[in-house]
Parts: C-alpha cells; structure tokens; sequence
C-alpha cells in the first residue's frame, strides 16, 4: 500500500463532509448530486495529518490526483453558505477524526487516463465508486477502476467547509492532536489563536454509492474564431473535472482560422492561424490529451468538413469553392464564404490526410467530423464542382456521400467512431456512408432528437435551445438598430437544467441517448470573458447528465438544484475561475428564500 501524509505545521484543519438523499434538498451537497447518499447529524474534523492510502501499484495519475485533492484541501478557503458562514455547525464542536483515506481498487490498475477514453458506453460503470466516511476509523473509496476513485476523490474534496473554531472548540481540538502520538504530527500551540481556521464536516457519518447516468458529458469550445490558450484551456479542464464531466470537444478549426500545426499540412497553421503565436502545436495537442485525460475527461477533436473550411484556401486555393466572396449573404451563413470541393476525389483524399494526421496526436475512440451547414449556392455555382458532378452524374448529395464514405473510412480503419452534426442524417437523404455506428449531434432544435434515433443513430443531446451558452449575445453581424443571434434569448442554467433527455424518446431509443454537451462558440467570447461565459451554467448540464432523474423524474427541478449551484460557483472562484454569480449573496447565504413559490 501507498501512503500520501500532510501534515499541517502551524495550523489546523478540519474536514466536511456531507450529503443528502433527494427529499432533503435544503441542505447543501456536492455537485454533482450522488445516485444514493445518507447521513447523520456528527461534525467531523480532519486531523492535522492525512494520509491517503492507495492500492499497490497504483497508476501514475491516481498517485497525481490523490497528491492534488491534498493541496487543493490545504488551500481551500471555501465557507458554508448560510447567515453565519457556518459558524453555528461548529460550535458542537469536533466529535470524531478523520486521518485516512483509504483508496480500495477491486478491479485491474489501468490508469484513469485508460477508463476515460474508453467508449461511452462503459464509462458509467468505470466511474461508479462508493465514499464512506465512518465517525470512527479511516474513511474509504471503493471502485472498480482507477477512474472510478478518482471520482470518489472529487466528492470527498468538495465536502469540505473552512471555518473558525471558537475558544472551547479549539481547546478540545488541541487536546486531541497532541493525544495523537502516533502520527508523529508536528503540532505548534502557539498557532492555537483566536483566528484559527479549520476544515469541518457537519452531517457525518456518510455513505453515498454514485454512478453516472449517461457516460458523455460535454463542454464544447470553438478555438477558430477567437483563439484561447493552453494555459486557458487546461484551466477549463481542471473546471470540468470539478464537476465530473467527461467529454471535452474541442472544435479546434473552422471557417476563419486554422490554429492546429500539423507536420503532415504544416501550410494550414502557417498561412491559416491568426498568428504565429496563436497555433497549438502536435506536442501541445498531445499534452491537451494527456492532462485532460488524467482528470477523467476524452477530448474529442473535431475537424469540421465539408464545410466550414473557408481558411484551407490560404494554403491550398484549389481545394475551396467560393472562397471570401462578398457579401456573404447567401453563399454562407456567416462570413468569410468557402468550403470543400468535396466532389472531387482529392480533395476526399487530401481531408483523409488531415484526419490520419490529427488521429495520430490524439486517443480518443471518437473524432468529429462536422458536416454541418453545407451551403448549396456555393457548391452548384462553382464550376470546378459542377463539371465533377456532371462526370460523375452526381447529385450533390451523392458527391457528399462519396466524400463521406472516403474520410470516414480512414476513421473506421483505425478503429475511431465517427461523430457528426445532425444535417448529416437528415438534410442530405439517403447516405449509405453513414455507419450505424457514427454518433450524432442534434443542434439546430432539441424537437430534431427523434427523426435522428428513427433512424437508428446514438445522439448526443447539444441542441441550441436548451445548451448553447454563446445565446443572448445579441447578433454579432453589424446591423443598423441592433439585431438578435439566431439563437436568443440568454439560456439560464435554470432552462439547461430543465431539458429532459428521454422527452418523446421510446424506452427502446433510450439506449442510443449517450448523453448531453453544452457548447460555447466564440464569436464573442475570449480569454476576457472565457470564464463568465461557460461558468457555473456548464455545472447545471454536469449535473442534469451525471445524476439523470436520481430517484424522480425528469425534468429535474432547479429549486432544487439551487444550493448546490451556489456552493459549486464559490467552490470555483475559490480556485480562482472567473465564474459569475447566480444571485446577489444574501440569496446565496440565506437558502431557499430567493425562490418562487418556496
């Protein structure tokens, strides 16, 4: 067995932890919310050392993530949302110690890297962990997978609570730590004052068994139309995997800017990125992967094709119909014009390129390829497609099937799943290219769910109406007097949280539902404003898909959900995301009021 020991020199600290079963919503829980969770009424302190106790031979990444939750323990500063900030919970003072956390792996040591990049369908099961924290004894994570505990990891660092213990409190803390002479804790009276924070748990004992209910679980991020670091981008990772999402999309390219430097098509970047300091290189890609991963999340890269490519014909011009014709109106549906001459065989194998190329700097069983948005002015006034066409006695449609079956045919032999928009399925007709296998995202309206399962496809739940947190915006194309994005108005957690995944779904669909994404397209948004845009409204979408319809039924209620909410918004600017409040902070220390009807 493996041991991680902090010892806290010169201050205190205590642990809380806590959760409640579906019908006590006026207490705070983590978020997401546990499957199953009981617990009492006993305030538990942490004591001034704890070690966590990993299996033999523990992956390299669980190590790193126990390591983690001990720093982000010491650091935390995170306190109880109520009137006195939790200082009545404390003044029962601490009635039992917890100094370990014990890490049981029941099944084989892949590495959570491994789990998380395995296919949707089994990453329920990998991710299901039982957290029990006794008033006595060691407290302990049980899993099937390093994954798995991982998860448990999560839930049992956001039970936490800081706070000041008062006088008499403090007295009988202080005599209990230097009873404890066998953990060798470096222990200082003199840090015993009257400011003296701790961490503290006040509904102990806890029992909480917790799986999720659907395994894909997204944040979308647009990186072509304004681009974001890397620095930025590992820090929305960390976010997600507070929250235990499992899916990072990464819409890397589109129409305005190519940022992706691949060795194979080095021209992309170089003539096609904002800058050369706005490119992510292959080395950069892959540590995106490798991080992302280690938290639990698969990062699912897409290169949008047939269209959205406008920017390939500053490299290659002889591959793009249309390009930057002005004005855009009618060839586009937002500038600059341009897309693929997906008719010609080529530019079919030029794109197979590409995707071989991306697929060799990532793990994931999935790569998107888009295919939403084709625009047919374009294609059919373009001479270069219309002679392919008439050679080949194409429809456009039929060339778009044959351009789908050559590229995904490089996916499928390398073992990867194709993911597509939903205009595949149902814009263009028939598509013999499209496998059953191929996933789908429905976007354009939640309604366009079922034409797709009708068909047979595994879809993800990603529509505009419910998740797209770039709405309420305002159009971003100048207009005289002002204008609303297509997608207005401003989708509130509260409608996120509202969405029900199974809404005129059939018990025998509901297999090929895999889950939910909430997607952020750039056009307004960058690093200044990265943060408030997505955060916390991506945690009500964690949540609706981790915790499904718990022991109710959708759809869930956000009154419910409100707490929770709250606590995992001031969890974040704890940790320094730039998420924005939900309600002034009375609402947020006084639960239950700033609810109607409750």
């Amino acid at each position: 067995m493996l041991s991680f020991v902090l010892t806290f020199t010169g201050w205190l600290s205590a642990i809380s932890v806590y959760s409640l079963p579906f019908t006590e919503p006026s207490a705070p829980f983590p978020l997401p919310l546990p499957i199953r969770s009981t617990h009492g009424s006993t305030v538990l302190c942490l004591a001034p050392a704890l070690t966590f106790t990993l299996p033999t031979n523990a992956p390299a990444d669980l190590t790193a993530a126990a390591d983690r939750t001990l720093t982000h323990l010491w650091s935390t500063k995170h306190k109880h949302l109520s009137p006195d900030r939790g200082a009545s919970l404390l003044a029962s003072r601490c009635k039992g110690y917890i100094d370990e956390v014990v890490l049981d792996l029941t099944g084989s040591n892949e590495s959570i890297y491994y789990h998380a990049t395995l296919p949707t369908e089994g990453r329920p099961d990998a991710e299901a962990y039982r957290l029990s924290v006794p008033v006595s004894g060691p407290a302990t994570i049980t899993a099937k997978t390093a994954l798995g505990l991982f998860r448990g990891l999560t839930t049992f660092e956001h039970l936490f609570f800081r706070g000041n213990v008062a006088s008499s409190a403090r007295g009988y803390y202080t005599e209990q730590v230097q009873q404890d002479t066998s953990k060798q804790v470096a222990f200082i009276n003199d840090a015993i004052n009257e400011e003296e924070s701790v961490l503290y748990a006040p509904h102990g004992p806890y029992d909480i068994q917790d799986r999720p209910s659907f395994g894909w679980r997204a944040v979308l991020l647009d990186t072509s139309r304004n681009f974001f670091s890397v620095s930025r981008i590992l820090k929305m990772v960390d976010t997600m995997a507070m929250v235990k999402f499992s899916v990072f999309h990464w819409h890397i390219t589109d129409s305005n800017s190519w940022p992706l430097n691949i060795a194979s098509h080095s021209d992309l970047a170089r003539r096609g990125a904002y800058s050369a300091h706005e490119i992510y290189s292959e080395d950069e890609v892959k540590m995106i992967v490798e991080y992302a991963g280690e938290r639990g999340i698969d990062v699912v890269v897409e290169i949008d094709t047939p269209g959205h490519t406008a920017i390939i014909a500053e490299a290659y011009p002889d591959y793009v119909a249309c390009y930057d014709t002005r004005p855009y109106i009618g060839l586009a549906h937002q500038p600059p014009t341009g897309q693929l001459r997906f008719a010609e065989p080529e530019v079919a194998d030029f794109t197979s390129g590409i995707f071989r190329s991306v697929m060799n700097i990532t793990s994931s069983k999935y790569f998107g390829t888009g295919g939403d948005e084709i625009n047919v002015k374009c294609m059919m006034d373009d001479e270069p497609t219309a002679s392919a066409l008439a050679i080949n006695g194409w429809s456009l449609d039929d060339a778009l099937d044959d351009f789908t079956k050559r590229t995904h045919a490089t996916l499928l032999e390398a073992g990867r799943t194709p993911v597509v928009w939903q205009e595949m399925v149902l814009d263009h007709g028939a598509m013999p290219s499209l496998h059953k296998n191929t996933v789908v995202e429905i976007w354009v309206n939640s309604r366009d769910a079922r034409a797709v399962l009708d068909q047979g496809y595994r879809i993800v739940h990603a529509a505009g109406d419910y998740f797209y947190l770039d709405c309420g915006q305002g159009g971003w194309i100048v207009k005289e007097g002002g204008s609303d994005s297509w997608c207005d108005p401003y989708k509130a957690w509260t409608q996120m949280y509202s969405f029900d995944p199974y809404n005129n779904v059939t018990d025998a669909q509901r297999k090929l539902v895999l889950g939910g994404q909430t997607s952020l397209w750039a056009e307004q948004t960058d690093e200044t404003n990265f943060d408030m845009v997505l955060w916390p409204r991506a945690a009500a979408v964690a949540e609706l898909f981790w915790t499904g319809a718990g022991s109710g039924t959708f759809p869930r209620k956000s009154h419910d959900a409100i707490e929770r909410m709250h606590d995992m918004r001031y969890r974040m600017v704890d940790r320094g995301v730039g998420a924005v409040p939900l309600q002034p902070h009375w609402c947020a220390i006084n639960p239950g009021v700033c609810v109607l009807g409750h």
